[in-house]
């Protein structure tokens, strides 16, 4: 999230004080000045369209405004500035000094003189000001209106107007600039402050506060952003945890949508949260059914129950997933929860699904995004007897015995990647094949697969179209012999190959490497040591200065100013990497790609997100250049050209930026191994700290 700060002290930063972070809606109502001989000429949804975007639009026609007055200063977070509705929208008035609450407190009316004065934006956000902001020129910047010009533009009216706040969904909040909502009063109902943000409070003592605020239906996109600034009156308040309705202003901040409410009694959350309260047991089978093809929502007062049948312990699934199965022979639904989970296989629980997300991911049905509190232990070392059957029957009945064990005898195993039981692997059994999925980050990934086996078990997984199965542990292979032990390059099963890193916690993907040393003539002089030294699982901030290869939250859905907290807890990941003056990784530092071979394959293309993540200001440039080189340690390499060119990681800039490399003929039908690398083989350029650099969503293609 990017901050919005709201610091009286530093007036020279006026423009990066433009977005209000609270309002207040008590104050000490001035004497009312009685009803002024103005009339409204036009409305503030009509003016506000005048602005389209780049520099303000200076107002030259006799042009007046009418609104109430939603937001003013006086809790000491919302700073030179005041809201102003009508019927038809909101629009924030930029005004110098400080008490303005004093003229303009919330629910008096104002008529607005606009002839003089200049109209621009703060990051979407919609402003009137006395004059162009030059800084800001062409972001829309305007500066404040001078106290001494405030009689000749603004005409106070009557006091103590109605504010009714507009009952709205979130669907219904848009990061457009002539969103009729943007700079009014809202509320949002049904609502609760996420199960991370409980424990906090609306901000912290030395900063402004994001805490989410989400919906009990669809909780990973029903949810908004409630801003707090350390000023705040309330800043120090905790959070309530319950559920319930919420009133405040909506802007947004880029493409961050934003909530800010006026003081605490603006936050009714008195209600149970969401999964709480008395249910009744609902059948899987019943719950599969409620899905037509479209995401929908499970019945309040409801839950399920069953057994879980996957394994966390053997790194096979994602670790926020369980598949959970009613009973023998009765019906299954992989589980997917706000975080990683505790439940281990065997154990018996009960899910309150009340009001929960169902949908599909890739063909998968599931309950998506519950919360951990929903979910309750009733007890443990419980099992399920698979169902014994035939690949062929398997098939028939896959959308019905999807998320369930299963157990097949006397099959073989072939294809895959190297040998091993990583990617996919094609078993066959007397009436058909089926494919068997593992994780990159599965214990056993790289265990090299039997070419027989007495028999086999699993739960039943699709992946859009395929028909698939996945295993808990090496005991769900029964007999069996094994063939030579593979290599390690990637696993070019099928095109493309994809890698998103989201699993880094559980090490580097097979054939990924993190290099120091690389030369013109040499891959590398070693791996590059992990920071901190606890491992992969251990997430690293962006701004962290510490040498090392990384697990970084990736750049996609945070922003520059997203805190270590937030990065920590999201689960879109990246590998990264912190350059130092040490020996080997400025220049040196790569990120490398071994390809075991591309026999039958040709025409190689690859994209990537190139990402710079540290965006503290002042520090030093890297450039990187992508190259490959043929051979088990190739003493040459060939650059490639980048789209974009040249690829760069600054301090200072924080940027995800789409990278495609087509290959042409060059890596086609190689019986050797082949190396591609993202490669820092220059100086960095500037002074005082290196930029953290990453890279995420890797996709290999080929014909």
């Amino acid at each position: 999230m990017k901050a919005i700060f709201t610091i009286k002290t530093l007036l020279v930063f006026s423009f990066g004080l433009t977005l209000f972070t609270s309002c207040q809606k008590t104050q000490t109502d001035p004497p009312d000045s009685g009803t002024p001989s103005i009339v409204a000429n036009i409305s503030i949804r009509d003016v506000k369209a005048r602005y389209t975007a780049g520099a303000p639009v200076a107002i030259t026609d006799e042009l007046i405004i009418e609104g109430v007055v939603s937001c003013d200063d006086k809790s000491g977070n919302y700073y030179q500035q005041i809201a102003l509705q009508d019927a038809t929208g909101g629009v924030l008035l930029r005004l110098a000094g400080s008490n303005l609450f004093n003229q303009y407190p919330v629910g008096r009316k104002l008529f607005v003189k606009l002839k003089g004065l200049y109209l621009g934006q703060y990051n979407g956000t919609l402003q009137f000001g006395g004059g162009i902001d030059s800084a800001y020129l062409s972001q829309g910047g305007v500066t404040t209106l001078a106290p001494n010009l405030f009689d000749q533009h603004i005409v106070k009216g009557a006091l103590n107007q109605p504010l009714v706040p507009k009952a709205v969904s979130i669907s219904q909040l848009t990061t457009s600039l002539q969103d009729p909502h943007i700079s009014t009063l809202i509320q949002l109902s049904e609502m609760e402050i996420s199960v991370a943000d409980t424990a906090r409070n609306y901000a912290d003592a030395s900063q402004s506060g994001n805490r989410i605020v989400q919906g009990c239906a669809s909780p990973s996109t029903n949810r908004i952003t409630l801003r707090t600034s350390n000023y705040a009156s309330f800043a120090t308040v905790k959070l309530p945890s319950g559920n319930g309705s919420i009133t405040g202003i909506y802007s947004y901040f880029g493409s961050t949508r934003q909530l800010t409410i006026r003081d605490t009694s603006d936050v009714r959350f008195t209600g149970v949260r969401c999964g709480s309260g008395p249910t009744t047991i609902m059948s899987t089978a019943d719950l599969r059914a409620l899905y037509n093809g479209t995401t929908t929502t499970a019945p309040t007062g409801r839950k399920i129950t069953g057994i879980v049948i996957s394994d966390r312990a053997g790194n096979n699934l994602n670790n926020q997933n369980i598949y959970l199965q009613q009973g023998n022979g009765l019906a299954g639904i992989c589980v997917r929860f706000s975080a990683a989970h505790s439940f281990n296989l065997g154990d018996s629980i009960d899910i309150n699904i009340s009001g929960q997300e169902l949908s599909e991911f890739n063909g998968l049905l599931q309950l998506n995004n519950v919360p951990l509190g929903n979910a309750q232990l009733v007890s443990t070392g419980k099992a399920i007897t698979p169902r014994v059957t035939t690949l062929a029957a398997i098939a028939s009945n896959f959308r019905a015995w999807e998320s369930t064990l299963i157990q097949v005898s006397t099959i073989t195993f072939s294809g895959g990647t190297a040998g091993n039981w990583s990617g996919s692997v094609t078993m066959t059994d007397a009436t058909g094949t089926l494919n068997v999925f593992t994780s990159t980050g599965a214990n056993f990934a790289t265990t090299a697969f039997p070419t027989a086996a007495t028999s086999f078990t699993g739960y039943l997984t699709p992946f859009n179209t395929t028909q698939q199965v996945s295993f808990r542990n090496l005991s769900d292979i029964v007999g069996g012999s094994t063939p030579p032990p593979p290599s390690g390059g990637l696993l070019l099963t099928t095109s493309p190959y994809t890698q998103n890193f989201d699993g880094l916690a559980n090490g580097l993907p097979q054939g990924i490497y993190v290099k120091i040393g690389a030369t013109a003539s040499s891959t590398g002089s070693g791996n590059m040591p992990v920071y901190p030294s606890t491992g992969w699982a251990t997430p690293t901030a962006w701004n962290q200065t510490s040498a090392g290869a990384k697990n970084f939250a990736s750049a996609t859905g945070l922003t520059s100013s997203s805190d270590a907290t937030a990065q920590s807890a999201s689960t879109n990941r990246a590998l990264g990497i912190r350059q130092t003056s040490a020996t080997g990784y400025d220049p040196g530092a790569s990120f490398l790609f071994e390809l075991t071979n591309t026999t039958g394959k040709s025409n190689f293309q690859m994209s990537f997100l190139f990402q710079s993540l540290d965006a503290t200001p002042g520090g030093r440039t890297a450039t990187w250049v992508v190259e490959y080189g043929i051979g088990d340690n190739p003493s040459t390499f060939t650059a490639i050209a980048t789209s974009p060119t040249p690829l760069t990681s600054n301090v200072g800039t924080f940027s995800s930026t789409p990278v495609t490399v087509n290959f042409g003929t060059a890596l086609n039908n190689s019986a050797q191994k082949v190396w591609i690398r993202i490669v820092s083989l220059t100086a960095t350029t500037g002074s005082n700290n290196r930029p953290s650099t990453a890279i995420d969503n890797v996709q290999l293609s080929w014909n």
